[in-house]
């Protein structure tokens, strides 16, 4: 049997088919009661009223006093301090020494130097100590890293969160390998030429 589909609005502004109702039953139903407010039981502050059903059932429950702030007075922020550099460098005024250069010799950044300083150096286009701007092929950030242990004076490179292969003078590096001189860093589009500072003829230690 087909079923005639007459859509009716009723006084209410209902829509229902008429082919299947005779009246709009919606209103057939019956509307829900209102949901009756709760009765204010608190003043302003957090205090019981003392009409409140609950004190009237509990006399003898204390009430809730309001907490007194004094917000002229205020707690000096601890300033920020950042991450030192661990080694021992002797260099004044807590400067972190440069150890070495990473020089582009071929990609968007061509022609330009990145100082390099003891400890970790991360690699990103966006983000991070070597800024690579242009390579797209280089992840925003911690794609790579250049490391000098300054206690050693060893320099290492290894991969970070990179998506694409980092490679060492033309072979793909997994883990962290030691740096020598004139050394070619390949991440992406971009090759990286490493020029140590600190070895044999110069170090920042103390003496």
């Amino acid at each position: 049997m087909e079923i005639k589909n007459q859509l009716e609005q009723c006084p209410n502004g209902h829509y229902y088919n008429s082919a299947l109702h005779p009246t709009c039953p919606i209103c057939a139903q019956g509307s829900i009661p209102a949901t009756e407010p709760f009765p204010a039981t608190s003043a302003p502050g957090g205090t019981y009223m003392a009409d409140s059903p609950y004190m009237a059932e509990n006399p003898g429950f204390p009430r809730t006093e309001p907490v007194s702030v004094d917000r002229s007075v205020s707690t000096p922020s601890t300033p920020f301090q950042p991450t030192m550099i661990g080694g021992d460098l002797n260099v004044p005024g807590g400067v972190e020494p440069v150890v070495g250069w990473l020089v582009c010799v071929e990609g968007p950044m061509r022609g330009n130097d990145y100082r390099l300083h003891a400890g970790y150096n991360y690699i990103g286009r966006e983000l991070g100590d070597v800024r690579i701007s242009g390579d797209q092929q280089i992840s925003r950030q911690n794609h790579a890293m250049v490391a000098f242990d300054d206690a050693d004076g060893i320099y290492y490179a290894g991969p970070s969160a990179g998506r694409n292969l980092l490679k060492v003078n033309g072979k793909t590096v997994l883990n962290a390998v030691e740096l020598n001189r004139y050394d070619i860093i390949s991440i992406g589009t971009t090759k990286l030429m490493f020029v140590p500072l600190c070895g044999e003829h110069f170090s920042w230690k103390k003496e």
